[in-house]
This record gives structure tokens, sequence and C-alpha cells, in this order.
């Protein structure tokens, strides 16, 4: 059974991350960085000695953290508390002592972790996990009364179980997510249904649905692969290539566009337009040594600027500008930003 479950688990994941590939984007993913808190409710079927397996209920509180991603895939640790029962009826043919009754039902309580993968797939997010956890189980009839080994004492009743899980999450609104998923389980021990039997230790299925809480996760509204907390643009259309802070970059190659200095006219707040094209300036000098030397430590920070001639009076002076953007409201907020980031690195 172990090894089913390994393949299976090697299958699930080869397909979602190998087979993929292709959907990868700079987009966050929609557990980038989140820490989540989730609740969850289901039923389990057992695999025991018993020949009938019947339903039961289980519960889950997980705590899981993924780490930054903006790439379809994310990976995420977790801590996953469980609490349930497991319910039998028919024991084997087999000949036992003391005897075995007609049926079980078994309360058990984990507390393990492990870690998850998860895939961002459209509007949901298909995940994978193992997780291992220390286990305790009380086996008994279903009326608070123990069953003859555990009575006696016959076996220890804490013991490791090994999981399993594959599941699927639609994420809803900014910090929901529907959950649904299936597990399987794997004791090290024989006696989760009070009888040892056969070759093999008891195991159980679970499968469950709930719903996930997420906290701190990265947000990226129009999904040009910049987070909103940075997003200087937060509406830029699908599609539209970007800049580090989230607005559209302009090809200001010369056959493309050109910016009329002839038409330079001043707006407001340091910002200049041609009439199509906006810029800001950083400083004004007038000794063009002076411009020159500001431009190349704008350059060197990854900007683009350009030196403007302003007559002034009767004097000459030099303008240092970055741009070029698409409208006032653009350049407008890319000149705060500016600002702020490299007000050190400038001096």
């Amino acid at each position: 059974m172990k090894n089913i479950l390994i393949t299976c688990i090697f299958l699930f994941i080869f397909n979602l991350i190998i087979i993929p590939q292709s959907l990868s984007s700079a987009s966050y993913h929609p557990l980038s960085n989140a820490f989540g808190i989730t609740v969850e409710l289901g039923g389990t079927i057992p695999k025991t000695d018993y020949k009938i397996d019947e339903l039961d209920i289980i519960s889950r509180l997980l705590l899981e953290y993924y780490f930054p991603s903006r790439s379809i895939h994310a990976f995420g640790i977790r801590l996953i508390g469980c609490g349930g029962f497991l319910r039998g009826e028919v024991f084997s043919n087999e000949i036992v002592y003391p005897p075995a009754p007609d049926n079980f039902r078994t309360g058990f309580l984990f507390l393990g972790g492990g870690f998850t993968y998860a895939l961002r797939l459209g509007n949901r997010v298909p995940y994978a996990s193992a997780t291992i956890a220390y286990t305790t189980f009380d086996p008994g009839d279903g009326s608070g009364n123990q069953l003859p080994n555990n009575h006696f004492s016959i076996y220890n009743k804490n013991t490791i179980t090994y999981s399993g899980e594959a599941g699927v999450r639609f994420p809803f609104g900014d910090m929901w997510s529907l959950n649904v998923g299936v597990n399987i389980n794997f004791s090290n021990t024989d006696y989760l249904d009070d009888i040892k039997s056969g070759n093999n230790n008891d195991a159980f299925i679970g499968f469950f649905t709930g719903v996930s809480f997420y906290l701190g996760r990265d947000k990226d509204r129009d999904n040009d692969g910049v987070g909103n907390d940075i997003d200087l643009c937060p509406d830029t259309p699908e599609g539209t290539e970007v800049d580090e802070f989230g607005c559209s970059v302009v090809n200001t190659t010369p056959e493309v566009v050109t910016y009329d200095s002839l038409k330079d006219s001043f707006i407001s707040n340091g910002i200049f337009t041609d009439g199509t094209l906006f810029c800001f300036q950083v400083n004004i000098f007038r000794d063009i040594k002076d411009a020159e030397n500001l431009q190349k430590k704008i350059i060197s920070l990854g900007y683009t600027s350009n030196i403007f001639n302003m007559n002034i009076g009767n004097s000459l002076w030099y303008s240092v500008r970055v741009g070029y953007f698409t409208s006032f409201e653009e350049a407008l907020l890319y000149r705060g930003n500016f600002f702020r980031q490299t007000r050190l690195k400038l001096k």
C-alpha cells in the first residue's frame, strides 16, 4: 500500500509540475506569502481487519505558510491537528483471542506537520501534500466501552501516521478559499480496530471540505507581476508590458515615438509634456557637467533620463528628467515613488 501511495503522489505531482510549464507567468501565485488558517469537516473510511468499512466523521484544523512565488508553483509547510472516528463491522474469519466483537468504533487524535505544493490553474488551485503525525487512538464498541485488547492494555495506543493528500482550493474574495480534498493514512500499528490480524497494518481514507482564511498574501489585482503594495498603476490592461512599478512601458525608440522638445511645457509638480508624452524633472543646473553627472546616476539605477535645455530669463539651464509616461497621473505616481526610492542614492 505504501508503494502505491508513493507512486500515486509522484504521478500527481509530475502531472501538476511538469506538464503545465507553459502556463508560467510573472503573476503572483494566489497563495504567495500567505499564512492560512483552515477548518474542515469530512468523513473516514477504515481499511482494517473488519470486512465492512463504515463511514464516520473527521474534523481538521490546519495552519499553513506558502513561500513567496511569482510562478504557477507554490510550496509551503503545514501543521495539522485532526480528530475523528473509524468504524467497521463483521470481523474476518480468523480465530482470535479474546474473541473479536461484531463491530468497532475507534476515536483518534493526531498532530503533525509536513510539506505542501499548490498549482495555480486558472481560478482553482490543485494541491498535494505529505504529512507525518503523532497519533493517539482508543478502540471501543461505539457505546463508550473499550474493546477487549484495549481494556487489558495489550498494545500501545500511540502510533505514527503517514499521510498523502490531494485536493483543490477555490479562492474567492481576497482572503478566502473553499477546499475539497482526500487523503490516505497509513499507521504503524495493526490495532486501530483492537485486533492484530494478517500481515498489513491498519489504514484509513479521509475526505473533507472546508474553508481557509489567508493573511499576508501577496496581491496583484491586475496580474502584471507587480504586487499591489508597490504597483503605481494598479489597473494596467492585461498583456501590457510594465516596469518594476507596474506602469506600462512606453517604447521610446525614434522610429516609434519622439518627445517633441519644441512643444515642451510645464504642467505642475515638476511634470512636463509635449501634448502626448509626459516626464518629470529631477533637478535643474546651470552647469551641463552637473546635469550629466546626475543623468548618469539616474541611468545607473535603471531609469530612462534625458537633459533638456531651458531658457530662464537670459540664462541657459539644463533640466534633468525621467520619462516617458502616457498620462499625467502615471507620471505623478512614478515621480513620488522615484524620489522615495532614490533619495539617498542620488546624493
